[in-house]
């Protein structure tokens, strides 16, 4: 059997919680090692038990979801490691709540009526390195990022592929693999898609995002896919990509 794939659930409602672990016991590769009622707990059992993914629920007292998923994501970052990947559940289908989560630097954002199918999906997912969104909440999140690029940029769509100047420095460090892969993380494919298109290994694409993520200051491939969006690299239902941006 491969190594488990250790996990916390961070949820204020005990139900949930039990719900939650008892899915994820199911799998013979995942493991619940911990389960916390608000956020400061959760940062306080990372420590403890050192988990590979943390469920965070976003609406909890003491310390909220997105607070705690800032803390987590930023000493990961500052310590130089890559764990625990952090994955939100919400019952609230509101672009604010994805937005807030992905920059805080969350991996994936799932509504909790998510079958527990994609459930579990996702949390393979973002311990091996790709970012999983509720496909609803995808489209809401795009649409945000289109939203604040006609604000800044104005009304016409040629423009808008410039109104975030603060990434052209940022986006002008990236390599033209480095911008190829970026292009392909903002249209939805994980690791393996990506070295199956472009015939590397997936460990090679690891160093890519990687490398991706470093020069931009992100801590996640979601957040990579605003950045893309925001800049103007790539539009929602659009093939063509703009790097004169």
């Amino acid at each position: 059997m491969s190594e488990q794939i250790r996990v916390l659930v961070a949820d204020d409602q005990g139900v949930i919680r039990m719900g939650l672990a008892m899915i994820l016991d199911h799998e013979p590769d995942l493991t619940t090692v911990a389960q916390a009622g608000d956020g400061e707990e959760a940062l306080r059992l990372i420590e403890q038990y050192d988990p590979d993914v943390v469920l965070m629920d976003i609406r909890m007292p003491v310390m909220d979801g997105l607070v705690a998923t800032e803390r987590i994501t930023r000493a990961s970052k500052e310590s130089g490691r890559n764990r625990p990947a952090v994955l939100v559940l919400t019952t609230f289908d509101d672009e604010a709540y994805v937005l807030s989560a992905v920059r805080a630097g969350a991996s994936g954002f799932l509504l909790k009526d998510t079958d527990p199918d994609l459930l579990v999906s996702a949390v393979r997912a973002v311990h091996r390195g790709d970012s999983l969104v509720d496909p609803a909440s995808t489209r809401v999140l795009l649409e945000r990022c289109v939203e604040l690029e006609r604000r800044v940029g104005g009304d016409e769509p040629a423009p808008a592929a410039a109104p975030d100047a603060r990434w052209a420095g940022a986006l002008g460090q990236l390599s033209d693999r480095e911008r190829e892969i970026l292009v392909w993380m903002a249209r939805g494919l994980s690791n393996r898609d990506l070295a199956a298109k472009l015939f590397v290994s997936e460990t090679t694409v690891k160093t890519h995002v990687s490398n991706v993520l470093s020069k931009l200051g992100l801590s996640s491939r979601v957040q990579a896919v605003v950045v893309a969006y925001e800049a103007g690299v790539v539009r929602p239902g659009e093939a063509e990509v703009n790097w004169d941006a």
